[in-house]
């Protein structure tokens, strides 16, 4: 007599953890284990567990799983804009440090206004996520008493806070090194084209060491040369056109990302300033396509994918029971290339 069908994946809607470890050959806390993303199991019997939900058409209850393990299994990040490699690559690398532990990542963007990300914080503590990344130091204080209330880790990111979980670099630091680039090579007249600082730390904190490190030179930065735009391509053409068009040009220009940069050697080339002879354009960042800009951008290369990372390995280890006494710092460089050069000297 042959041997009864095997049932179809449609008859067995009802499949748990038994019927996927009977048919995978494993232990249920093997499957457990598969199905909460845990390394700490081998890859044959992994694909044998997978194999076995796909045939049996077995789906994972995230509420039942939640009830067991009292968590959601996702983690929040809420960040300024997903429109620049400043944020898009990190997130890339913290979605897959924390996708490996098995966690799902929810995202959301608030334009840096500090009302629209106090709305989204609330939004994914209402989600019931089990830790948040954030952007910056700079938050309404509601902010930290909704985490607090709640609960649960959560760690700061392009950003060093003493006070609390942060990963990130020294904002005024970098600042201070581009500045002695820009004066070993001569500069003495120096304009910035930066982000509005009031609810931006890491630009506030950049403005805080440029300012600092050329008056320890006896030099200023005069009003009418600091511009506070947008972070966008076209903010940073119609900022360096407003440079261009003064009586007076800086020989220097310090922007506060890399896609400002690359709008001001736009301008520049449009009123036909030539970069770097007549004057130098700096960036931030170091974008993947500011070594193919015309003239190639000198910028501060930020370890983007490290901050990711290492702000999702945080939270883990703070999901885990650890927790960090200090800063987690990142990697950053001064890049040197063709768009700054020696100050052009003084004609007449």
């Amino acid at each position: 007599m042959s041997s009864p069908a095997r049932p179809t994946p449609s008859l067995l809607s009802g499949a748990g953890l038994r019927d996927v470890a009977r048919l995978a050959g494993v232990s249920t806390a093997t499957v457990s284990r598969v199905l909460n993303g845990s390394a700490a199991v081998s890859d044959d019997k992994r694909q044998a567990v997978q194999l076995a939900c796909d045939e049996l058409g077995y789906v994972l209850n995230a509420a039942a799983r939640t009830l067991s393990s009292r968590r959601s299994m996702t983690i929040g990040a809420v960040v300024p804009t997903l429109a620049t490699e400043t944020f898009s690559r990190p997130l890339a690398a913290f979605q897959q440090t924390v996708h490996k532990a098995g966690y799902t990542l929810l995202v959301a963007s608030f334009g840096f206004d500090p009302q629209v990300e106090l709305q989204e914080v609330q939004t994914m503590l209402e989600h019931g996520v089990d830790a948040l990344m954030v952007v910056g130091r700079t938050h309404d204080p509601k902010m930290w008493e909704l985490i607090e209330r709640k609960g649960i880790p959560c760690v700061q990111a392009w950003t060093q806070d003493h006070r609390r979980p942060s990963v990130g670099f020294d904002n005024v630091t970098v600042a201070r090194q581009m500045v002695d680039h820009l004066l070993a090579l001569g500069h003495q007249r120096f304009a910035t084209i930066v982000g509005e600082p009031a609810f931006n730390d890491r630009v506030g904190d950049r403005i805080i060491g440029t300012h600092a490190r050329l008056t320890e030179v006896g030099l200023e930065l005069p009003e009418h040369w600091r511009m506070e735009t947008n972070l966008t391509l076209e903010d940073g053409i119609a900022a360096m056109r407003r440079l261009l068009q003064g009586p007076t040009r800086p020989t220097a220009v310090i922007c506060a990302n890399d896609l400002l940069a690359f709008g001001a050697l736009l301008a520049a080339r449009e009123f036909g300033v030539r970069v770097p002879e007549d004057i130098s354009v700096v960036g931030f960042n170091d974008f993947d396509y500011a070594r193919h800009m015309s003239p190639p951008l000198t910028t501060i290369r930020v370890e983007l994918e490290q901050i990711g990372a290492r702000a999702g390995a945080c939270l883990l280890e703070a999901l885990a029971g650890k927790s960090h006494s200090g800063p987690i710092e990142v990697s950053t460089e001064l890049v040197v290339r063709s768009s700054s050069g020696p100050a052009p000297k003084p004609t007449g």
